[in-house]
């Protein structure tokens, strides 16, 4: 007997899958294609936007983020706590220009809390082909960073293979059932 997925587990599959699509569509040169040379737009001008952007552009960026960190935080956070702590590292040794006023933050930074923040509430500055800025801002308290664009890629893989192992493990869950 299949079980049922939690509307969260939902949340999880279809949010990732959707970022993979994106990466699969831009991998695969959709904006070059015939098949979208020859799409209609309900607003023709996007159509030309996003020839200009591409597929992989700062909108898309802070979307993958969103979905593989920010909403699978709360659901997956405590049982990959260690691949979260990995990523943790990853970042306190890539980012740049750290600063931070929070009292929770000594001895250690917390990134992944920040830069979730940041995500969750828009609050992300690019600097095309150098850095994106992430605030998180609560009372009185502060904290930036910067991570090089060069290393984005490395995160939100590092954060894909969270999805993957918890999409996988909800798998070889139902197979037990």
């Amino acid at each position: 007997m299949a079980s049922e997925i939690s509307q969260q587990d939902n949340l999880v599959i279809q949010s990732y899958a959707t970022i993979a699509l994106l990466a699969e569509l831009g991998n695969n040169n959709l904006l070059g294609s015939s098949y979208f040379g020859e799409m209609t737009f309900g607003a023709p001008w996007i159509k030309e936007v996003l020839r200009t952007i591409g597929i992989d552009n700062q909108g898309c960026a802070v979307i993958a983020l969103y979905a593989m960190l920010v909403l699978p935080r709360e659901i997956v956070g405590q049982a990959y706590a260690t691949e979260y702590d990995a990523i943790n590292s990853f970042l306190r040794n890539h980012t740049q220009h750290t600063s931070t006023t929070y009292q929770s933050d000594n001895p250690v930074i917390d990134f992944i809390r920040h830069i979730r923040n940041a995500v969750s509430h828009a609050r992300i500055e690019f600097r095309p082909g150098d850095v994106i800025i992430f605030e998180d801002i609560r009372g009185n308290e502060s904290f930036s960073t910067e991570l090089p664009v060069i290393y984005l890629g490395q995160l939100v893989s590092q954060l894909q293979n969270v999805h993957l192992a918890y999409i996988q493990n909800m798998n070889q869950q139902a197979l037990e059932i």
